[in-house]
């Protein structure tokens, strides 16, 4: 039978011996990295490591405090437009301005009654020509919506709630928190592979991680979207935009009744990257919506686009956020006149 090697005395003391280091580095003032860097020189000097594998371990503790820290909102913005890229990739834009422009200072107004209205170069939204029934929320404020999710809305609340729940995810930090996780799983991955082999490449792996976290998350919210327990916290935080925006709260649940469930599409959509409409449906109806206190709804309604605004006439908008009947039939109308671009 196959014997394990004894270690020799002077190497267990002074295995012993760093240990307590790392322990006291741990218990100081020190950062991770630092004390790492402190382990990695005892255990060079004591011959435990030699002078690569005290390299890769101080390498891999700075990469672990980059993982760790904080993402800026700047950051923020150019890995969501990353991601972005990545969906106009696969989706063509639909080339209709006034659409935009419509979705835009609906998603605006919207955004303004989230929990972050304020992030790095504001939000964006765009319409994706394509059937499918989908939508897609990157880190950053980027904020797509297909053709098809658009054929399936019954008036401007059901929009609302979809670009809300949009909204929701980008207010919450799902995609943030998602790069960050991928980014320390990828560089734990790639450091516990490049240890075992020659020192070339390892600061090139070092160096491409966050761009592989990119590229993987971009491919969960493609094919496979958020998890289900962020896709609920959107769902929760989306009833509380639209009242506070003063657009009805129940109708998320009625847009959520009307998207597919899976095997009813082919390919992607909905039923593949959001969970199940029933069990959404479930998660709404256990957990009632409490409108906050009085005097927390919010009263300025966001401006209607020119195309309906020569619809309704200017006159109705003026008194619009004053009435709520009238507020209710200017958007019915400014809904209709952007209803035969979808």
């Amino acid at each position: 039978m196959q014997r394990f090697p004894a270690f020799r005395a002077p190497h267990l003391f002074a295995i012993l011996a760093i240990l307590a280091g790392l322990c006291l580095c741990l218990s100081s003032c020190l950062t991770i990295d630092e004390s790492m860097g402190s382990l990695a020189s005892q255990a060079l000097s004591a011959g435990v490591l030699d002078q690569y594998q005290a390299t890769m371990l101080r390498v891999a503790a700075q990469a672990a405090a980059d993982a760790a820290r904080q993402i800026t909102p700047e950051e923020e913005y150019y890995v969501g437009r990353a991601v972005a890229a990545s969906i106009f990739a696969v989706y063509k834009s639909y080339d209709r301005p006034e659409l935009a422009d419509y979705l835009n200072r609906l998603g605006q107004g919207l955004a303004l009654s989230s929990s972050r209205p304020a992030i790095y170069a504001g939000y964006h939204f765009a319409v994706l020509d394509s059937p499918e029934v989908n939508a897609f929320a990157s880190p950053g404020g980027h904020i797509l919506v297909t053709r098809g999710l658009l054929a399936r809305v019954g008036g401007e609340d059901e929009l609302a709630a979809a670009l809300a729940h949009e909204i929701a995810h980008v207010a919450l930090g799902h995609g943030l928190a998602s790069v960050q996780g991928m980014r320390i799983a990828q560089i734990a991955s790639d450091y516990a592979i490049e240890a075992g082999k020659s020192s070339g490449g390892e600061l090139e792996a070092f160096s491409s991680a966050f761009g592989s976290a990119i590229a993987e998350l971009a491919k969960i919210i493609l094919f496979s979207g958020y998890s289900q327990n962020f896709e609920l916290q959107a769902d929760q935080e989306a009833r509380a935009i639209l009242y506070r925006s003063g657009y009805d709260p129940n109708a998320l649940a009625r847009l959520i009744a009307k998207l597919p469930a899976r095997g009813e599409e082919s390919g992607g959509g909905f039923a593949a990257t959001h969970p199940a409409p029933l069990s959404r449906l479930e998660a709404l109806r256990a957990a009632p919506f409490e409108p906050p206190a009085l005097g927390t709804r919010g009263k300025r309604f966001w401006p209607a686009p020119r195309a309906a605004e020569s619809a309704v006439g200017a006159s109705a908008l003026a008194g619009a956020e004053r009435d709520p009947v009238r507020t209710f039939y200017v958007r019915a109308e400014r809904f209709a006149a952007m209803r035969a671009l979808f």
